[in-house]
């Protein structure tokens, strides 16, 4: 699975990357993320709502999180 590190990165930025990063997969493809704004992880939460997206998982890895999204059907 391809890693998207967007450490380093405040919010809006990273929900941006993500949403441009998920329109350039195929359908049921899944991305990772790699994400240490707090900000940014209530934006994923928000835009998977309005996109409809499948949130496979955020996990916390010390200080960052990795995001896993797959692009809806």
């Amino acid at each position: 699975m391809k890693a998207i590190d967007l450490r380093g990165k405040r919010s809006p930025f990273p929900i941006i990357q993500i949403a441009k990063a998920i329109k350039k997969i195929n359908t049921g493809e899944t991305l990772n993320f790699l994400v240490d704004d707090k900000d940014s992880i209530d934006d994923v939460y928000e835009w998977i709502r309005r996109t409809g997206h499948v949130l496979k998982g955020i996990v916390r890895k010390g200080d960052y999180w990795s995001i896993q999204i797959t692009k809806r059907k």
